[in-house]
């Protein structure tokens, strides 16, 4: 009988879940950190808050696809044994 294993770190939710965190990452810092300027046509403050917003989901995002992934493993069958 073929023993079964998991793809693992080579599942594509991994990838994309780490994609997402690390997008989402950048996106909160930022946020934080860089200033968004001033609107040249109407000589209004900039606002950051959509940065955060959109950083934080995709960090929740992110961590749904590493539950996911946890929750309910791709199972790859392995060579038979000999």
């Amino acid at each position: 009988m073929a023993r079964k294993k998991t793809a693992g770190a080579f599942d594509i939710r991994n990838i994309i879940g780490l994609l997402l965190g690390l997008y989402g990452i950048l996106l909160v810092i930022s946020a934080a950190l860089l200033d968004p300027g001033v609107n040249p046509d109407t000589n209004i403050a900039k606002s950051s808050a959509d940065n955060l917003w959109v950083g934080v989901v995709m960090i929740i995002v992110a961590a749904v696809f590493f539950v996911w992934t946890k929750l309910k493993p791709i199972v790859v069958a392995a060579e038979p044994e000999k």
